[in-house]
C-alpha cells in the first residue's frame, strides 16, 4: 500500500499558510520549480500595478516548531551551504520564513542582515547552523516591517557594491600630465567671453531679466562658439535654479531644471568638444540621481507621516515597497557616477570635469539625510566617504588648472557629506580652505563657520527660510505624483491651504478664550487627509469659549477676520496670551482634551467631524 509521507502534507500546509497570509496583500507568490535553497519569489504589488520590489523566499514548514523557553524566538537549523549562500553569495534579496502549521503562525527572518551568520558561516567544518527567527516577526501583521527590512537588504547589497568598488584609490590613480595652460587661455581668449562675463556679472548683481536675456543671445548666436553656448547654458541654469529656488517652488522642482538643462547640455556637445561632452554627462547622471534622491526622500517623509501621526497602514506599506526599488536605483546612479569619476581622475582634458563631479555630491546629499533620518548610519558613513573623495579630486583638478573658486565648490559640496565638526570631511574642507589665497580663504572659512552653525540647530544670517509646511507637503505630494504648479487643481488648492492653516498660533495667541476646530470635510479635504493625514485642508472654525460665539470659514483667516470684526473688536474680556507664547504639540493635545466636547456638541456628532458631499 503506498501511502504519502508526512513531511508532504506539512509543506503543503506551511505553502498554504504562506499563500493565506500574503496574497491578500495583494502580493504574488511563483513557485520555484527546481529547488536550491528556494522555494519561490514574491512579487510586492500596490493594487493591481507592481512595484518592482520582489525577493527569494526559503520556506521551513514544521508541525513541532523549537520555540525558546520564552518564545521570543524559534531555533531553525539551516545547511551551511545554505546558510553561506544567503548569508554571503546571494545578490538578490531573500527571507527564510518559517511555517508553525499547528499553531499556526508564520515568522520571517534575514539571512543577509545577520552579523552573527556570516561569522558562522566562516567554520569550514561546521554541517549546519541554527539561527533564531523572532517570533514578533509575525507575518501578514509585520508586512511593513519586512518591506523596511527588504529595503535594508537592498541597501546591504548596495553597499557590499560601493566596498568593492572603493573610490578611495583615486589619489593613487592621479598621473601628471601635459600642461593644458595653452588649451585654457585658448578658450578664455574667446571673443565672447567678454559677453559671458557679463552674463555673469548681471546674474551676481541678482539681475536676473537681464542677464537670461544675454545668455540666450549668446545660445541664439550662429557665430558663437559651442564652447561659449555651452557655459551660456551653464549660466541660464543658475539663473532658472535661483528663480524656482525663490519661488517657493519644491524643492524637486530644482532637480528638474539641473536635468532639462544637462539634456540641452548633452544636445550642444553631441558633435563635440570631447570634455564638454564629458562635463555634460556627468551633468545628466548627477541631475538623474538628485531626481531619484528626492523621490526616495518624498516617499519616506509621506510614509512616516503615516506611520508616525496614525495614518493609512496600508499606504505606508505602498511607500515602503516603492522606497524599495528607488533605493536600489539610486544605489546604481551613484555607482555610475563613481565609475564617470574614475575615468575623469586621467582623462587628458579634466581641466573643467571637477565643477561637474562636485554635482554628483551635491545630488547624493538628499540620499544621506534620508539615510541619516531612518538611521542606516553604516551606509550613510559609505556613501559619505565615497562622496567626500569626488570631492578631493574636484579639487584637484581645480587647482591644478587655477580654478580656485572650482576648489571653492569642492570644499562646499564635502560639507554635504558630513553633519559634524568632528569628521574627516570637516577637517578636510577646513584644511583646503586654509591653504586658499587672500579673499577666497575668508569666504570658505566663512562656509565652514555657517555650515557648522546649521549643524548645532542655529538660524544663519542670509539663509533662505520659506514656509517649511508647505515645502514639506510639496515634497510630498511629488510622492503621489501630484502637479503642485497646478494652480486650477482643487486637490493643490487644499493643500495649500491645509499647509497654511496647519497651526492656529496666528488666531490662538490673540486671547486665550478663542478655540479653532475643524470644520466641514469636503471631498477634498477627505482626500487631503487620506493622502497626506492632515486635517486642515476643510472649513475651519473659530469659537469664544467665554461668551459661545462661533464663525466658520474655508479659510482660517478669512473665518477669523468675520470673528473679529463681529465680536473681537469690542470685547471688553478680550485677553491677549502672555508675549512669546508658542502652539506647542503639548499645547494642542491640551486644548483639544479640555475642549472636545464642547466641539462635539456644535457639530452634532459624536467624533466633531462633520463631513459634506461637498468641497
Amino acid at each position: 500500500m503506498i501511502t504519502k509521507p508526512e513531511e508532504h502534507d506539512i509543506n503543503r500546509a506551511g505553502k498554504r499558510l504562506l499563500r493565506e497570509s500574503l496574497e491578500p496583500l495583494n502580493w504574488v507568490i511563483n513557485d520555484v520549480q527546481e529547488d536550491y535553497g528556494i522555494d519561490c519569489n514574491v512579487q510586492v504589488f500596490e493594487g493591481k500595478n507592481p512595484t518592482g520590489a520582489w525577493f527569494h523566499v526559503q520556506l521551513k514548514s514544521s508541525l513541532s516548531s523549537d520555540y525558546s523557553a520564552d518564545r521570543t524566538f524559534i531555533s531553525q537549523e539551516l545547511s551551511s551551504q545554505h546558510a553561506r549562500h544567503y548569508a554571503l553569495e546571494l545578490r538578490d534579496p531573500v527571507f527564510v520564513i518559517h511555517a508553525d502549521v499547528k499553531s499556526p503562525g508564520l515568522y520571517w527572518y534575514a539571512p543577509q542582515l545577520d552579523g552573527r551568520l556570516a561569522k558562522a558561516v566562516a567554520n569550514p567544518e561546521a554541517k549546519s547552523i541554527t539561527v533564531r527567527i523572532p517570533t514578533n516577526q509575525l507575518l501578514p501583521t509585520t508586512a511593513p516591517e519586512l518591506l523596511k527590512t527588504l529595503n535594508e537588504i537592498y541597501l546591504a547589497l548596495a553597499n557590499r557594491e560601493l566596498i568593492s568598488s572603493s573610490t578611495h584609490a583615486f589619489a593613487n590613480s592621479l598621473r601628471h600630465l601635459p600642461d593644458q595652460e595653452a588649451l585654457y587661455k585658448a578658450f578664455q581668449e574667446k571673443a565672447d567671453t567678454l559677453r559671458l562675463q557679463r552674463v555673469v556679472a548681471l546674474y551676481r548683481q541678482r539681475n536676473l531679466k537681464d542677464a537670461r536675456l544675454r545668455a540666450q543671445a549668446i545660445i541664439n548666436d550662429p557665430d558663437s562658439s559651442v564652447e561659449v553656448k555651452f557655459w551660456a547654458e551653464i549660466q541660464l541654469e543658475a539663473i532658472d535654479y535661483r528663480e524656482t529656488f525663490h519661488g517657493g517652488r519644491p524643492d524637486s522642482e530644482l532637480s528638474k531644471v539641473s536635468l532639462s538643462h544637462a539634456i540641452k547640455l548633452q544636445e550642444m556637445t553631441a558633435s563635440g568638444p570631447r570634455y564638454l561632452k564629458f562635463f555634460a554627462l556627468i551633468t545628466r547622471h548627477a541631475a538623474e540621481l538628485e531626481i531619484l534622491a528626492y523621490e526616495n526622500s518624498s516617499l519616506f517623509m509621506a510614509q512616516q507621516q503615516h506611520l508616525l501621526q496614525h495614518g493609512d497602514p496600508m499606504m505606508a506599506l505602498g511607500l515602503y515597497a516603492r522606497r524599495a526599488v528607488i533605493t536600489k536605483r539610486i544605489i546604481a546612479k551613484y555607482n555610475q557616477g563613481l565609475r564617470l569619476g574614475r575615468y575623469a581622475a586621467s582623462y587628458p582634458d579634466r581641466w573643467a570635469l571637477g565643477r561637474a563631479l562636485t554635482r554628483v555630491v551635491n545630488a547624493v546629499g538628499r540620499f544621506l539625510i534620508t539615510l541619516n533620518s531612518e538611521g542606516n548610519i553604516e551606509l550613510e558613513h559609505s556613501v559619505g566617504q565615497s562622496a567626500l573623495q569626488l570631492c578631493k579630486l574636484a579639487a584637484w583638478i581645480a587647482d591644478e588648472t587655477g580654478d580656485l573658486e572650482g576648489v571653492v565648490l569642492a570644499i562646499i559640496s564635502a560639507l554635504i557629506t558630513t553633519h559634524s565638526k568632528d569628521s574627516d570631511a570637516y577637517r578636510w574642507a577646513e584644511q583646503a580652505a586654509s591653504s586658499l589665497p587672500g579673499s577666497l580663504r575668508a569666504d570658505a572659512l566663512l562656509r565652514l563657520e555657517r555650515a557648522a552653525k546649521r549643524w548645532a540647530g542655529e538660524r544663519v544670517d542670509g539663509d533662505y527660510h520659506g514656509d517649511t509646511i508647505l515645502q514639506i507637503v510639496q515634497t510630498m505630494a511629488a510622492a503621489y505624483g501630484i502637479d503642485m504648479r497646478d494652480d486650477s487643481d482643487p486637490l493643490v488648492k487644499a493643500l495649500r491651504v491645509a499647509a497654511k492653516d496647519n497651526s492656529p498660533e496666528r488666531v490662538l495667541v490673540n486671547c486665550e478664550h478663542l478655540l479653532v476646530s475643524q470644520g466641514a470635510i469636503g471631498p477634498t479635504a477627505h482626500k487631503v487627509q487620506r493622502l497626506f493625514n492632515l486635517g486642515t485642508a476643510g472649513s475651519k472654525i473659530v469659537h469664544c469659549t467665554l461668551h459661545n460665539y462661533h464663525e466658520e470659514g474655508g479659510e482660517l483667516d478669512i473665518a477669523y477676520e468675520k470673528f473679529r470684526r463681529a465680536h473681537c473688536d469690542s470685547c471688553p474680556d478680550k485677553k491677549p496670551r502672555p508675549e512669546g507664547w508658542k502652539y506647542t504639540e503639548g499645547i494642542r493635545r491640551d486644548i483639544e482634551a479640555r475642549n472636545f466636547g464642547f466641539v462635539a456638541r456644535l457639530a452634532g456628532t459624536k467624533h466633531g467631524t462633520r463631513f459634506t458631499t461637498e468641497d
